[in-house]
This record gives C-alpha cells, sequence and structure tokens, in this order.
C-alpha cells in the first residue's frame, strides 16, 4: 500500500512541468541517468495511462524513468535514496517540523531539464504526508495521503 500511495504521489511529481534548466551538475546526472538506462540489460517496463515507467538500477540504487504516454516525450528520472541521503538543511528543517514523524520513504526526481526535486514520505499514527523539500531548507506538505 505505501508503495501504491508513494507512486500515485510521484505521479503527481511528474506532471508538473519545470521550465527553467537544470544546473551543469543536474545536466550530468540527467546525462549518467540516460547513459545507465541505454546500456542496462535488466530493465522492467510497465504502462499505465498517463506515462510509461522502466525501472533499472543506477549506482546500486532502484531508479526509474518516466515518459508520456501520448508523445513518448521524457518526463523524468526518480530515484529512491535514503534519509540519509536527503539535503542537510532540508533535512533539520523535516527533523524540526515533523519531530514525532517518521520517514517511510524519499525520492530524488530529476526532470527531463535536468531540475531535481525532493520528496519524503512521512507517517505518525494514521497519518501520511508527502513533503517536498529543497536543497536550502525549505519543506513543504506536498499531498496529504490516506491510509486504510
Amino acid at each position: 500500500m505505501k508503495k501504491i500511495i508513494f507512486g500515485t504521489l510521484l505521479l503527481v511529481a511528474l506532471s508538473i512541468a519545470a521550465f527553467a534548466d537544470g544546473s551543469k551538475a543536474d545536466k550530468k546526472l540527467l546525462s549518467d541517468l540516460t547513459m545507465t538506462l541505454k546500456n542496462s540489460t535488466q530493465v522492467l517496463h510497465s504502462s499505465i495511462a498517463d506515462y510509461t515507467k522502466a525501472t533499472f538500477s543506477f549506482n546500486g540504487k532502484t531508479t526509474s524513468v518516466y515518459y508520456n504516454q501520448v508523445d513518448g516525450e521524457l518526463i523524468g528520472f526518480s530515484i529512491r535514496i535514503t534519509e540519509g541521503e536527503l539535503p542537510k538543511a532540508a533535512l533539520e528543517t523535516m527533523k524540526k517540523k515533523y519531530s514525532n514523524w517518521t520517514v517511510v520513504d524519499a525520492i530524488i526526481f530529476i526532470d527531463g531539464n535536468a531540475n531535481v526535486k525532493y520528496y519524503a514520505q512521512v507517517k505518525k499514527d494514521k497519518k501520511n504526508l508527502a513533503l517536498q523539500l529543497s536543497a536550502n531548507g525549505h519543506v513543504n506538505i506536498y499531498q496529504q495521503m490516506f491510509t486504510e
């Protein structure tokens, strides 16, 4: 269920188009991800109404690439990361604002323009929140998620 919830969150994140170009380091990461995908021999493909997804391994991490189902355009890549790999400033802010919450999932998302965004799913009792985090320490509620 957690994967379905976070997957839904990711779909929403994928639908938001970024208009600014990413930094040189982010463009390099996008290039590296694209090259790794092309050279991967173990890629799992799946499709739903809105996008096509391919999952592979990048530097030992589960990574997915998403393409628009209609025109095949690259939407972006998501990489599962650990809590400790989130930006330090954002992690500190998150720990203050959500001190009694548990991080249950985290991803870095790189869109087709090489813009990087971080997301974390936090849980407290039966409450689940998807948070969007920035490298400079901003933490915003991206979406409230419900559990059964």
